[in-house]
């Protein structure tokens, strides 16, 4: 589903980066469809505008450094102030708070694949398709109807993206094919498929990345919902998402993973096995509640999302559970009555 304020939204876009010093960003520790996206639409701009530049402020992942290593990209960096900044794959303002709480940007642009959060509200030109698999998909999409292409190793780059947001094309649609078949015709596709497998092994290989899967396994709470689902809660300081999904791995269908507020910022990672699916649970709309439920902000996707928690915020665990479980068991229900039957 496509939301933006824009009656033509390309057009407009265009029209905005056709002049001033243009700031291209993304949300905190960018993943690979951060990255990817945000280099397509550096290229995009570059085709209008020679006053563009990446701010890296909020970060790399770890993936996305071994990417851009394989491929050999350099990236344009912002050394200075700019007029406009446009904002990919982050619907939340909690996770690019640090770049856009400045008052130095005259305009906002967002361009994004989750459902929309707070930030969409505070932009002058926003596209939100929460269907794309990727916020990549959303960007190649637009390349292709302005005609452009890239060399190889940006080709590959958003082909990484892709493969790796879309859960190796587990949430692919039509749109989604038609992207890698654009990129194939500069990128090599084989090429892509190795580098992802190299960064799943070194993940795998990496001694913090064990140490912290065995420390989730170790802190969980257990639970029983809707008659047969488990849920799983556990606490971590670092790789939540990648726990989360060990977690779900292991035999768990609801997974939330509390980054304990140790860190500089707190969150909880959800993730929803195929079978709580099924069930109506969507991890969204779980991350929406929660986020105003603690003051927070949440968003993402029915299969995995993430709440954004203010820096004072106190969670008792059991307490914290106990609510899940109950929460879980309302929606349920209610799928139960609106379905008019009871899933087996």
């Amino acid at each position: 589903m496509i939301k933006t304020n824009s009656q033509n939204f390309l057009s407009e876009f265009i029209e905005e980066i056709n002049n001033g010093k243009i700031g291209i960003s993304f949300h905190s520790n960018a993943d690979l469809d951060a990255l990817a996206s945000s280099l397509i639409i550096y290229q995009i701009c570059k085709k209008y505008n020679d006053n563009c530049c990446i701010d890296t402020k909020p970060g790399l992942s770890k993936e996305s450094k071994i990417a851009l290593k394989e491929l050999n990209i350099n990236i344009n960096e912002c050394n200075s102030d700019y007029d406009k900044l446009i904002i990919l794959d982050a619907g939340g303002i909690e996770q690019v708070s640090e770049i856009i709480s400045k008052p130095r940007r005259g305009v906002l642009i967002l361009i994004d694949h989750h459902s929309e959060g707070e930030l969409h509200k505070n932009s002058k030109l926003y596209y939100i398709d929460s269907e794309a698999s990727s916020t990549t998909e959303i960007a190649v999409t637009f390349s292709n109807k302005l005609n452009l292409s890239f060399n190889e190793s940006i080709s590959n780059l958003a082909i990484l993206g892709i493969i790796f947001d879309s859960n190796k094309l587990e949430r692919a649609r039509k749109n989604t094919f038609e992207s890698l078949v654009f990129l194939t015709e500069h990128g090599d596709y084989k090429k892509s498929i190795s580098i992802y497998y190299n960064i799943i092994r070194s993940f795998e290989e990496d001694f913090s990345v064990r140490i912290a899967k065995l420390k989730g396994l170790s802190r969980l709470l257990v639970g029983k919902a809707c008659g047969n689902l488990i849920v799983a809660l556990t606490e971590i300081g670092s790789y939540e998402s990648l726990v989360s999904s060990n977690i779900i791995q292991n035999g768990a269908d609801v997974v939330f993973v509390i980054k304990n507020k140790e860190s500089n910022n707190s969150r909880i990672s959800i993730r929803i096995s195929d079978r709580a699916l099924l069930y109506g649970i969507d991890a969204s709309y779980i991350a929406k509640i929660l986020g105003e439920k603690f003051q927070g902000e949440g968003g993402g996707h029915r299969g995995a999302s993430i709440v954004s928690l203010p820096k004072n915020v106190n969670i008792e665990k059991e307490k914290f559970f106990s609510y899940l479980i109950n929460f879980i068991n309302g929606v349920c229900n209610k799928s139960e009555i609106k379905n008019g039957s009871k899933k087996v």
